[in-house]
């Protein structure tokens, strides 16, 4: 391995990295006020360290040696957890990898990449860490605290983080071996981040971290307590103290060792191939049956919308953003077990936006590099326009009324008033995609933006997304009401049912959003028909 090469290597990660921040406004700006946010909590921690420190030499805290083991192990999660995701997402996956295994080899590649990482966040851990021991020294009364607190973040940070990195590598290896995990990883990301909001909104991390903590006390990674507090406590124990350093070390250096070769077999790796001759066969079933409804053109168009999304469901992430909106209702349906009253007019809302969001509001900028391709195409406006709305109202509208009717008649509602309001479900939902068309022509985009830390994509303007909003919630808002006791006061006060003044508005919904659809979708068409390229 040549140190030399590995330097480089981490010299120039680090101002790629920067340089690709640098580009990024939002994202500088973002870091730019986690770091100012992050020094006054950094001298806060200081100052509970020194107070912490006090305790410990006063003997006011009966069990110093208990919570220092706690945070141990807490902090030693915590820094695996995410020395592993930013080795998945970032750290492992350098720009133009094969040019770089054919001039260097494969360990100083992962040399120069960990070293970058180290370099990123082991400069601000190293300032911490000495403010930290010295600060707990002048607390403690006792100099000889600050090498052994150094020795315990140091080692501990060192052995954390090449767990994550094996994690990773070892969740990569597996990815790119397996043809029954890459099909389904998309499914497994989308599951561990739902598992992770509901962790966090449910407020239930005691629950996931504690069965880590009791598998892991009895481990030498508790032991970093007593290798903190010797000379300041009576009850750390030398011999656990030495014995983690010792096994820090031979960990460390089977580490280097075990982890180059993880690396080496990703990336010399041939990959596997998901796409199979069974599964040509789904597409064509689906595509005689709406060849039977809709003309070839548009059949094409759909069928290759829900390809572009089960080959890159990332690119489609945004539709996930209203779905905020339902935390707080599924939260308290997941505390008490009932669904509440508002849940069921979320779940229209919601569905109505995902449904137009789908693939139809930048039906232009969508088509990317076969842009020229499809303009030039003989009725390419009317196919184009067509196909991307039947995409997603085959998608969203179904899901949005099924998903309706089954929790409104779980939530406090007649079964006249769950039916009314999934026809309005079947009205919004319906025009959600010709009406998100026209907005989506007035303001195309046609540049690729990050979508994630390795994927970019064509989406929608943020123009386009309020635009969109403020139309969808517009149209939706009498119908969300009168779903309410807003209904009800107002079916007394004019002397007749709910059910009547629901079923009104419905009507009175589709004669809006109806003819609204049709001229923004006439008007998608023209676009498309008349664009040209300067």
């Amino acid at each position: 391995m040549s140190t030399t090469h590995s330097r480089t290597i981490a010299r120039v990660e680090l101002r790629r990295r920067f340089r690709a921040l640098q580009e990024d406004a939002a994202q500088l700006i973002a870091i730019t006020l986690v770091v100012l946010m992050f020094v006054p909590f950094s001298l806060i921690g200081l100052l509970g360290v020194l107070v912490f420190g006090m305790e410990v030499g006063s003997g006011g805290l009966e069990t110093p040696l208990e919570l220092v083991r706690m945070g141990a192990v807490y902090g030693w999660l915590f820094v695996a957890g995410f020395g592993g995701y930013r080795a998945y997402a970032t750290a492992l996956r350098p720009d133009r990898l094969d040019g770089l295994l054919t001039t260097v080899s494969h360990r100083d590649l992962f040399g120069g990449l960990v070293l970058a990482e180290l370099l990123l966040w082991g400069i601000p851990l190293g300032l911490i860490s000495v403010g930290a021991a010295f600060a707990f020294a002048a607390g403690s009364g006792s100099m000889v605290a600050v090498p052994f607190v150094l020795l315990t973040i140091w080692t501990a940070f060192g052995t954390a983080f090449a767990t994550g990195l094996g994690l990773a590598l070892g969740v990569m290896n597996t990815g790119v071996r397996s043809a029954l995990v890459a099909r389904l990883r998309t499914v497994v990301v989308l599951c561990l981040g739902i598992a992770y909001v509901g962790v966090i909104f449910t407020q239930n991390v005691g629950a996931v971290l504690d069965p880590l903590y009791w598998l892991l006390e009895p481990t030498p990674i508790s032991w970093y307590a007593d290798l903190a507090l010797l000379g300041t406590a009576t009850a750390a124990s030398p011999a656990r103290g030495g014995g983690v350093l010792l096994a820090s070390a031979l960990f460390l250096a089977a580490s280097s060792v075990a982890l180059s070769r993880l690396a080496a077999w990703l990336w010399y790796a041939d990959g596997i191939s998901i796409e199979r001759e069974a599964a040509t066969a789904a597409p064509t079933d689906r595509q005689s049956r709406l060849s039977r409804v809709f003309s070839q053109p548009v059949v094409g168009v759909v069928l290759a919308d829900w390809k572009r999304a089960r080959r890159e469901p990332i690119a489609l992430s945004f539709v996930l953003y209203p779905l905020v909106l339902l935390a707080g209702p599924t939260i308290t349906l997941i505390q008490t077990g009932t669904v509440t009253g508002t849940f069921p007019l979320l779940i229209v809302l919601c569905g109505t936006w995902i449904t137009g969001v789908l693939f139809t509001l930048n039906v232009v900028g969508n088509e990317g590099a076969v842009l020229p391709a499809t303009v030039l195409s003989p009725g390419a406006g009317r196919s184009l326009v067509v196909g991307h709305v039947v995409a997603g109202a085959l998608v969203g509208v179904p899901a949005t009324v099924v998903a309706t009717v089954l929790f409104g008649l779980l939530a406090p509602h007649s079964i006249a008033v769950v039916a009314t309001l999934a026809a309005s479900g079947i009205v919004l939902a319906g025009c959600a995609g010709p009406i998100a068309t026209g907005i989506g022509a007035v303001v195309p985009r046609f540049q690729a933006v990050s979508v994630s830390r390795s994927t970019k994509a064509i989406v929608p303007s943020l123009l386009a997304f309020a635009i969109y909003s403020v139309t969808i919630a517009l149209l939706a808002l009498p119908t969300m009401l009168v779903h309410t006791f807003v209904g009800q006061e107002l079916a007394s006060l004019i002397g007749t049912s709910q059910v009547v003044v629901t079923a009104s508005t419905v009507v009175l919904t589709a004669l809006v959003a109806a003819p609204l659809a049709v001229l923004s979708a006439r008007y998608a068409i023209r676009s498309v028909e008349a664009f040209h390229f300067e």
